[in-house]
């Protein structure tokens, strides 16, 4: 009589784990079906705005204004200029302008612009322009990669990078995020690059 009374309840437990087990089983089931549900929804509305919201405003563009070397004293050389847009990684993303072409180039000199030229040495023949005397100047990025490809929408470091013979080495970079909307923003200053702007605006 005992044992088949111990039995019975043995039988009973198994039926109480097996439901258990089917009902964890069934709800894991019912969530799995509902995150992939709640997925395909979503999943489409992100991939077309990705596609669409960040890309560069056709018509707008980004000016950069610097002044440089118009304090320094003495026999003034004309400094070596380069003015490039990077990714927040530290890519070049374009280089603007370079001015290294002189009647005798110095390659010394030139390699003083040492963070454009440890990057991009190689365009110096298709990208440099004539060195120009001390002053004030403007160049644009116009939202085109080196490559010719639109940029992005985001964040990108102005760089403005200047030496000299016999002068002192200077950069400016500068974090900017590009958007939508129009902008101005005052850069720094460092050594013969005595001011410097950007501002985001219709072409």
């Amino acid at each position: 009589m005992t044992d088949t009374h111990h039995t019975g309840t043995h039988h009973t437990d198994t039926n109480v784990v097996a439901t258990t087990s089917s009902r964890r089983s069934f709800l894991g089931v019912l969530a799995a079906a509902t995150a992939a549900l709640t997925l395909s929804r979503i999943a489409p509305a992100q991939a077309a705005a990705a596609s669409t919201a960040h890309k560069w405003v056709s018509g707008m563009a980004l000016d950069i204004n610097f002044t440089v070397a118009t304090k320094a004293t003495g026999r003034v050389k004309r400094p070596f200029v380069a003015i490039w847009i990077e990714d927040e990684a530290g890519n070049t993303v374009r280089t603007l302008t370079v001015w290294v072409q002189q009647s005798r180039m110095n390659p010394r000199w030139l390699a003083e612009l040492r963070r454009w030229t440890r990057e991009n040495g190689g365009m110096v023949a298709t990208v440099s322009s004539a060195t120009r005397n001390p002053g004030t100047y403007a160049v644009a990025w116009d939202g085109k990669t080196d490559k010719g490809a639109m940029a992005t929408q985001g964040n990108y470091y102005v760089c403005i990078e200047a030496a000299r013979e016999h002068g002192p080495y200077s950069l400016v970079r500068e974090k900017v995020t590009v958007g939508t909307a129009a902008f101005k923003k005052t850069l720094g200053t460092n050594n013969d690059i005595e001011d410097s702007s950007v501002s985001f605006s219709k072409a």
